[in-house]
């Protein structure tokens, strides 16, 4: 009879000549699991092995070895990451950046900012403009640049006759299309860069003229704004942010037709360090180390009940078969033992009928009672995608084996472990203690109630069937009604 990969190729043997970690594996389970204990998923394992012996162990033998075995991947990964990662020159040599060419956008980049005597760095975007910018319509967009400056000139306050906060001085206008210079007067009282306000101040407020002047190529207009400045209330880091932002306009504007720009050395009288953050890339490595072994560890486990209610499904289904060829076998004059003998004999016909090569191939010269003999040797579990004829190979090698029949009958059906077979295993074995008759009538009342079972478990699975295959019923009927609206409404 031939293996049912779907379940003989869960429970396969444990290479210990091959696996990298099978010393270690074998050392924590016989460690940490104390012999004789009943696992979790014993019950599952001895069902789908056809309980065979060590099959537990060699589970988790395997379950073990393949987790440590996909964490030292992932660990091996991390580290290689770490070293990469630490080996990389994140500074940002002679404080220089590279600047947008001719046209293109300008460039905003996220750095680490450390600043002398800061233990810890802060996350600084700062913004490159580009070398130049080709003007059409230069009039017009100075026009625009004017009306955009007045909406932005007051910044935080509510207008310019009440002026509290740092003014808004942009530096450029319309997307980097104007440049814009700042003349305040009197001077030291608000700083032309960065609008902060700087002077010692009164109650009373300062009048204060700003003249911006607006640059697109050689065209430039002066604007020229009335303010009332006040006493502002800044906090040290208001203070050097507003430090920090003077220094990178300067930085920019420096030499707008250079390639680079030089990043400030200082803000204000704060030394400054510059370099370039770490991606999230060994921070998801990490995750994945953590996470990758634990999902296969649970995998196997779901995997592995998936199996065994597989097996207990496909034992249902055939035991209304069984007992109707028992019926008739043992009916027809047959013993016990004999009937299960030629079910099995049957089936594996069956099987060999439906897989002989081309005729005159290897195979159709092998005698019949060569195909039919029972797998024999140590270790020989046969499966198939009916599991109900590998338990019978199973009792009739215990049976030759020497077994008493009323105990094969039984233990056969503990194995297959549902109430159905366990009632018929013990109908079997009294009818051989007491010798009773009548087992032909018994099996056949029984069968018709199996029957009846069965036909009721075909419509559940019917049922489940149909439930399934709602989702992709609605989901085809939202695509017709999409396919049916969408060309109706674009129509309007």
């Amino acid at each position: 009879m031939k293996n049912n990969p779907r379940f003989s190729s869960q429970i396969r043997s444990f290479s210990l000549r091959l696996h990298p970690f099978r010393k270690l594996s074998a050392f924590l389970y016989d460690r940490f699991v104390p012999r004789g204990k009943r696992l979790k998923l014993t019950d599952e394992l001895d069902a789908v092995s056809c309980h065979q012996k060590d099959s537990t162990r060699t589970y988790y033998l395997e379950k073990i070895s393949s987790t440590l075995f996909i964490s030292s991947l992932m660990g091996a990964a991390l580290l290689f990451g770490a070293l990469y990662s630490a080996r990389q020159n994140r500074g940002i040599p002679s404080n220089l950046i590279t600047r947008p060419g001719y046209g293109k956008a300008a460039l905003e980049e996220t750095l680490n900012l450390t600043a002398a005597g800061e233990k810890e760095s802060e996350s600084v975007t700062i913004r490159v403009s580009p070398k130049a910018y080709t003007y059409k319509q230069a009039q017009d967009l100075l026009d625009q640049a004017e009306t955009q400056l007045q909406k932005q000139l007051p910044g935080r306050n509510d207008s310019l006759d009440d002026v509290r906060y740092p003014l808004q001085l942009p530096q450029s206008l319309l997307d980097d299309a104007i440049s814009a210079e700042y003349t305040i007067s009197p001077y030291g009282v608000i700083d032309d860069t960065s609008g902060v306000i700087v002077g010692d101040l009164t109650e009373n407020g300062t009048p204060v003229t700003v003249e911006a002047t607006l640059k697109v190529q050689e065209l430039e207009r002066i604007c020229r704004y009335a303010a009332v400045v006040f006493p502002p209330a800044l906090t040290d880091k208001e203070q050097f942010s507003a430090d920090l932002d003077t220094a990178l306009r300067a930085a920019d504007n420096s030499d707008p037709t250079s390639d680079q720009i030089r990043l400030p050395a200082y803000a204000g009288d704060t030394p400054l360090s510059w370099s370039r953050p770490k991606g999230p890339f060994l921070t998801i490595l990490f995750i994945l180390t953590l996470l990758l072994p634990t999902l296969f560890w649970f995998q196997k486990d779901e995997k592995m009940k998936e199996l065994a209610k597989k097996r207990r499904e496909l034992l249902d289904l055939d035991y209304s078969e069984l007992l109707f060829k028992l019926t008739l076998l043992i009916g027809a004059g047959l013993t016990i033992k004999g009937a299960f003998s030629r079910i099995c004999s049957q089936q594996e016909a069956l099987q060999n009928s439906s897989s002989l090569p081309a005729r005159g191939g290897k195979d159709s010269m092998q005698h019949p009672t060569e195909r039919n003999k029972l797998p024999s040797g140590k270790g020989s579990r046969p499966e198939s995608a009916h599991p109900v004829y590998g338990e019978i190979q199973i009792l009739l090698r215990e049976i030759t084996d020497g077994v008493p029949e009323e105990t094969a009958y039984e233990n056969f059906g503990r194995r297959c472990g549902l109430p159905t077979y366990i009632k018929l295993g013990s109908l079997l074995a009294q009818n051989l203690r007491k010798g009773s008759s009548g087992l032909t009538a018994l099996l056949e009342k029984e069968a018709f109630l199996s029957l009846q079972q069965h036909r009721t478990a075909a419509r559940k699975m019917g049922e489940r069937a149909s439930m399934r295959m709602l989702f992709p019923m609605l989901l085809m009927f939202v695509d017709v009604m999409l396919i049916m609206m969408v060309p109706a409404m674009l129509s309007f």
